[in-house]
């Protein structure tokens, strides 16, 4: 009897993740250059962005000889479909990797899953829910899988474009630095 309970688990697990095994993950990745800027002062810059812009609970690992900055944050998830949204709110897990380069970095934002009263697991390219649901719910599923796959394609650009910010004004700020040190040593070399 335990082997038969067993077996119909492992079936049922089976049937579940079926419609959702060769879906790819949903994923933002790519490299920024910002002029004049070292790898350390990036490293550095971007290790500033992380501790102010995302949230205290995320977890972090850091490697500054090699410039890498990776772990897992959350979005906060607000449903936009109004039926029973209370059940799907909560926050979209993800895991991020930041590298610093030579005038500039490069990252990796992936593996978005939500997690609410209602789960909806990870989040894939599928443009409707991929697991096997009731056919009564799936049109609800659906709905908010859609509404979860918006709120991160939107707010994702912009996080990756706050840190491109942060990078930019420290670069800059560098410049200035530059410049007005040499507008100095010519002064006194002028002297």
């Amino acid at each position: 009897m335990k082997k038969l309970i067993l077996t119909i688990g492992v079936v049922l697990i089976a049937c579940l993740m079926s419609n959702a095994q060769h879906a790819e993950l949903m994923m933002f990745s790519g490299e920024i250059k910002v002029d004049k800027l070292e790898k350390d002062e990036v490293y550095k810059h971007l290790s500033a962005w992380q501790q102010e812009y995302m949230p205290k609970e995320t977890i972090r690992e850091s490697d500054r000889g090699a410039g890498e900055i990776k772990g897992t944050s959350y979005l906060v998830y607000n449903s936009n479909v109004h039926a029973a949204s209370e059940v799907t709110k909560g926050f979209i897990l993800f895991d991020f990797k930041f590298v610093a380069i030579e005038d500039g970095f490069r990252y990796q934002i992936t593996n978005f899953r939500h997690e609410g009263k209602i789960r909806f697991h990870t989040i894939l390219m599928t443009p409707s829910f991929p697991y096997k649901i009731n056919a009564v719910e799936k049109p609800w599923y659906d709905l908010v899988w859609k509404d979860i796959r918006t709120q991160i394609t939107q707010q994702t650009p912009k996080m990756v474009a706050s840190v491109k910010e942060t990078i930019e004004k420290a670069a800059l700020l560098a410049r200035n630095e530059n410049e007005a040190k040499d507008s100095l040593l010519t002064q006194i070399g002028n002297e």
